[in-house]
């Protein structure tokens, strides 16, 4: 039977992520005989490979490619992936993300019906904190026969997540994924859609992207001034590519904003670097990579924000760089006013020279009133007239995708909906507005204000309605808790231990966060609620939001399991805390010997040795050894 669709899994030590991954390609709401699941073992160290076979005797749409060397990175199983492909369509899935079971086929059958050469679904990121849609640019709204890359912002979203690409447009194309430490999904996804003709987008959820604090990535373990130079490396590649010319005028754009301006200096993390000048130094060579192919760098900014950066960092006034980001990255809380129905940003005095700064929408609840007879409720919406309100949306509050739109009319700026409408939700919720048809803000319950000396205490800047009926809890695919046996696991939150499974008898034992537990089976409570047992026979929550699973991958390099005592090989240092911040109370030389009361895991994962005495110790086997 012909495959419609070739679904693509790069594996590299993915084994706590796979069965959720896997089980997501099951449940897709399509003929599993029309699909086939490619993956492409990247000689994983872990059990991944084992979990894959396993699961490929239950399932016939799995395939298994192993490579014969590990790569190094995603890019060449995406391409051996590829080449074994054999569906009208591909889509690439990372194996520690997960597939909507409704919205990918809908998005595929939307891809089939209108013959596309891509399609763009919602993607949808989940964190410890909040589920939020990402790149809604791209899939804002049903539409078909879109030229792909003349969608506004298209080439901020060029990642894997969400996209359906017909497989002849890569392979007729010679497009391939590079060997990058970074970038090379961007690169490759621009070549993609600036070669598809045609377009389709769907703003059902189609893809959900795990950044729980357990899952590390090799993007997060690049610092910003290497991916920053791995960047040139891509604008370098995409000058060189013949691409239609808006095309090319928004990826370009893409890199200079987001990648240079954006993530190199409108954050806190360039505000607090003591290492200024190698920002200034990688910002400058990308511009001269501009001018080398005959680009002005000025024809790629699009916004005064932007604008405003490049003449600081062109006439180097980094000082007044500084304070712009400053007041940037004061958000809600930066001094505001009003003028001509616009909200704007109140300059420093050394910067009254610059484009002035202008929320495009602000918005603020104006509380319920009684009108001809009915309760509406009012919200004061602060815009020019050419920016349009599309909708109303009461979003579940830390859930986006969990929402109710609601009717609504607006008149000399004031938007009325009904009170009696916010019933509609069984959660607590913010409101929302979108305009101009993707983008979003959230409605204020503050004014602006731009008094500096009497400063207004804002408690809070959303408006947030608690539901009075119990909020549910929506996760959409990831299970809040685990169900399969991890070797270890490692505290994020304060936790007991029990005596038994259903939590009544607490333990005399004692955890601390960051400790690692090793774990020797699954239980479930009588209403089937997941606990771990650990090896001493003690029951642990195994909420995802109190425990993730740890790979002992790295015993060769790290100590995992407690030692009494170890010895000294090298000098290193004793400090009071797991993550080493501060001065270390003692140096310890070869030598010396210490007795070890747990293993203890820094916020990045990185074993400890925790003392007996309650100092904490490199676990690195370089430096110390067992006894």
């Amino acid at each position: 039977m012909e495959k419609l669709l070739s679904i693509i899994v790069p594996v590299y030590n993915k084994s706590y992520f796979l069965e959720t991954c896997i089980e997501s390609i099951n449940k897709l709401n399509i003929n599993k005989d029309k699909i086939e699941a490619i993956f492409v073992d990247d000689c994983s160290s872990d059990n991944s490979l084992e979990i894959v076979e396993a699961f490929a005797t239950k399932y016939n749409f799995i395939k298994i490619i192993q490579l014969e060397e590990n790569t190094g990175s995603p890019s060449e199983p995406r391409n051996v992936g590829i080449k074994k492909s054999v569906g009208k369509y591909l889509t690439f899935l990372d194996a520690d993300d997960w597939l909507d079971a409704e919205g990918l086929p809908i998005l595929l059958n939307q891809a089939i019906d209108h013959h596309s050469d891509i399609a763009f679904g919602q993607s949808v990121k989940h964190t410890d904190k909040a589920i939020k849609k990402i790149g809604r640019f791209s899939s804002y709204k049903n539409a078909n026969n879109l030229v792909p890359y003349e969608i506004e912002k298209i080439f901020r979203a060029v990642g894997p997540p969400g996209k359906i690409i017909k497989r002849n447009i890569i392979t007729e194309n010679g497009i391939y994924f590079k060997h990058m430490k970074y970038g090379e999904d961007k690169l490759f996804f621009i070549e993609v859609i600036s070669k598809s003709k045609t377009g389709s987008m769907n703003p059902t959820p189609t893809y959900h992207v795990n950044r729980y604090t357990y899952n590390q990535s090799l993007v997060g373990q690049t610092d910003i001034i290497e991916k920053t130079n791995l960047n040139l490396t891509v604008l370098d590649e995409v000058l060189k590519l013949e691409l239609p010319s808006e095309a090319e005028h928004q990826a370009i754009s893409r890199i200079v904003e987001l990648d240079y301006m954006s993530r190199l200096f409108k954050n806190n993390r360039f505000l607090k670097a003591k290492n200024k000048p190698v920002f200034y130094e990688v910002f400058d060579k990308m511009v001269r990579m501009l001018e080398s192919y005959g680009k002005n760098i000025e024809d790629y900014l699009l916004t005064d924000t932007f604008k405003n950066i490049y003449q600081f960092l062109k006439n180097k006034e980094y000082q007044n760089l500084i304070e712009f980001i400053t007041m940037l990255q004061q958000g809600g809380k930066a001094n505001k006013f009003v003028k001509n129905n616009r909200v704007h940003f109140l300059m420093p005095e050394t910067l009254r020279n610059v484009l002035p700064i202008k929320e495009t929408v602000f918005a603020v609840y104006e509380g319920s009133h009684l009108i001809e007879g009915t309760f509406k409720d009012v919200i004061r919406v602060y815009k020019d007239d050419q920016t349009i309100i599309d909708k109303v949306i009461l979003n579940e509050i830390n859930n986006e995708i969990n929402d109710v739109v609601l009717d609504f009319e607006i008149k000399n700026n004031y938007i009325y909906i009904n009170t009696e409408d916010l019933n509609q939700c069984d959660f607590a919720f913010n409101i929302s507005l979108n305009y101009d048809g993707y983008k979003a803000i959230y409605v204020n319950m503050n004014l602006p204000n731009a008094s500096q000396l009497a400063t207004l205490n804002r408690q809070s800047f959303k408006t947030e309605f608690v539901s009075a009926s119990k909020s549910t809890n929506r996760d959409n695919g990831l299970a809040e808790y685990l169900t399969y046996k991890p070797q270890s696991v490692s505290l994020v939150k304060k936790s007991n231990l029990y005596a038994d499974v259903e939590f009544k008898q607490i333990a005399e034992k004692d955890l601390e966060i960051g400790e690692l537990v090793d774990v020797l089976d699954v239980a479930e409570t009588t209403k089937g609620t997941p606990r771990l047992i650990t090896t001493e026979g003690y029951y642990l929550t195994a909420n995802k939001k109190n425990v993730y699973p740890v790979n002992k991958d790295k015993q060769d390099k790290y100590i995992y399991s407690k030692p009494d005592t170890v010895a000294v090989l090298k000098k290193c240092k004793e400090y009071t805390n797991r993550k080493f911040e501060g001065e270390a109370v003692n140096i310890l030389n070869s030598g010396d010997n210490l007795e070890i009361q747990k293993i203890v895991l820094s916020p990045k994962g990185t074993p400890r040795l925790k003392t007996n005495h309650g100092t904490f110790i490199t676990a690195n086997r370089e430096f110390v050894t067992e006894i």
